[in-house]
């Protein structure tokens, strides 16, 4: 169709025109939710005309950090902030993921900035290695990388937009792991997420960092003691179902409309709560608010209930009680059938409509605010080697000017030094062996015997 309208048979001037009508069509289409100016580049590169961060050399930092990390055991938090926000290509991905796991196990871990986690995020988001950072995020106890709402939100876009659905899913699991959805943009985009992932499931598994296959060879790790076994069903959740049900149950409780029961519903159906999921169908009849629930919903969520034949002898009863449940749904009217896809694109692009320039521009302030606090602790930085070189430096002096004190009076003090010595010997008591035994008694008319050679 697109060859029919730019044909020779159109000037120039409206071919061009045409063209730039459909360019601006694809830009519109790939953006989807967020816009360009939802990463805040601009903003985020003025930390570069900062001189501190353009006379780093990166090596020289690395091995002065490295080295601080063997022989002191610890290094500053804002020196690896440093690091992370002046590496610019790919050639120092280990060595950055080595700071941080050296930082995490020392005492200085507590004092990470904010703007450390931004910096790794946006590093290996620049260089596309998105398996690489979820395989970072994952890691909370050896990296300490947590991403906050305006990293999940701009992760989640950029992967919907990569198509891939499983990496923005395991982002709005992270933010479940947080139990924070305050912030609207990031819940939604985290919606859309669980809501594509369900329809095109991927690999769970960690690509990068896969365990080796069994050969069956049996291996014996000593260990100081056994655990007791203890389960949070919150971080020891490890199945995708499990952890995509509980992302979306208590995702959609926050969404009071028929997208929010709908999910709600389904995530507790994944997440084989069925005493939650019998509360939010009973409280799904009591309102009665049309429409209250998407078909598309209701069948997932029967599909869930396969799960009940594995439960226990009660699995009779639940599966005539949702039946039950489901059938009154049914009867009330409080079943649509319009599309749940389209209902939730429409969700999310409302949102981010309504709510992006807040978003950024608050985003913007609070990179300016983050500079304003990395000059203020470098300062303190400065100020304290300063104090400590000149700390050094007076005890050396001092030291030296005794030394010149015990030469210039060592005639004076000759006595002094004397008894010095003197009370520095160490005298040893003797060691005692036991009575002395009395000497034999010698005959003076005793001749020895003559000694003669015998012949063989």
């Amino acid at each position: 169709m697109w060859k029919i309208i730019t044909g020779v048979a159109f000037p120039f001037v409206h071919r061009r025109i045409i063209g730039s009508s459909r360019l601006k069509l694809f830009s519109l289409e790939k953006r989807l939710f967020l816009s360009d100016a939802y990463k805040c580049q601009e903003a985020w590169e003025r930390r570069l005309q900062v001189p501190v961060l353009q006379n780093i050399k990166l090596d020289d930092l690395f091995q002065e950090l490295d080295s601080k990390f063997q022989n002191v055991g610890k290094a500053s938090a804002i020196d690896i902030d440093l690091f992370a926000n002046a590496v610019r290509d790919e050639s120092y991905t280990n060595e950055l993921e080595e700071l941080l796991h050296k930082l995490r196990l020392s005492p200085n871990a507590t004092d990470i900035l904010p703007s450390t986690s931004h910096a790794v995020i946006r590093y290996f988001f620049s260089l596309g290695k998105y398996d690489q950072l979820l395989h970072i995020l994952n890691d909370r106890l050896n990296f300490g990388i947590f991403p906050d709402d305006y990293c999940c939100g701009l992760l989640m876009d950029t992967l919907i937009k990569e198509n891939n659905y499983t990496g923005a899913a395991k982002v709005g699991v992270l933010q479940m792991f947080q139990e924070d959805w305050s912030h609207l943009i990031t819940s939604h985009l985290a919606l859309y997420s669980c809501h594509m992932y369900l329809k095109n499931p991927g690999p769970w598994e960690d690509p990068a960092h896969t365990e080796e296959p069994d050969d069956g060879e049996e291996i014996k790790v000593r260990v100081k003691y056994l655990r007791n076994p203890y389960f949070d069903d919150h971080f020891d959740l490890r199945d995708p179902k499990l952890l995509v049900g509980k992302t979306l149950a208590t995702l959609g409780a926050t969404i009071p409309d028929a997208i929010g029961w709908t999910y709600q519903l389904v995530g507790w159906g994944m997440y084989q709560k069925w005493d939650k999921a019998i509360k939010t169908l009973e409280k799904i009849i009591k309102g009665q608010q049309k429409p209250a629930i998407f078909r598309e919903g209701v069948e997932m969520f029967a599909d869930t209930l396969k799960e009940l034949s594995q439960e226990g002898n009660n699995s009779s009863e639940l599966k005539e009680k949702f039946s039950h449940l489901l059938k009154e749904l049914e009867s009330l009217g409080l079943v649509s059938d319009n599309d749940l896809h389209e209902a939730v694109t429409n969700k999310v692009k409302s949102v981010v409509n309504s709510k992006e320039n807040e978003a950024i521009e608050q985003q913007c302030k609070v990179y300016a605010e983050w500079e304003t606090l990395k000059q203020r602790l470098l300062q303190e930085q400065l100020q304290e080697l300063t104090k400590q070189q000149r700390l050094a430096k007076v005890q050396m002096e001092k030291e030296e000017l005794l030394k010149r004190e015990e030469v210039l009076f060592f005639f004076d003090n000759e006595e002094k030094w004397e008894l010095a010595i003197e009370k520095k010997k160490v005298f040893y008591r003797k060691r005692y062996f036991g009575k002395r035994k009395k000497p034999r008694a010698t005959d003076d008319k005793y001749i020895p015997p003559e000694v003669t050679a015998s012949r063989s």
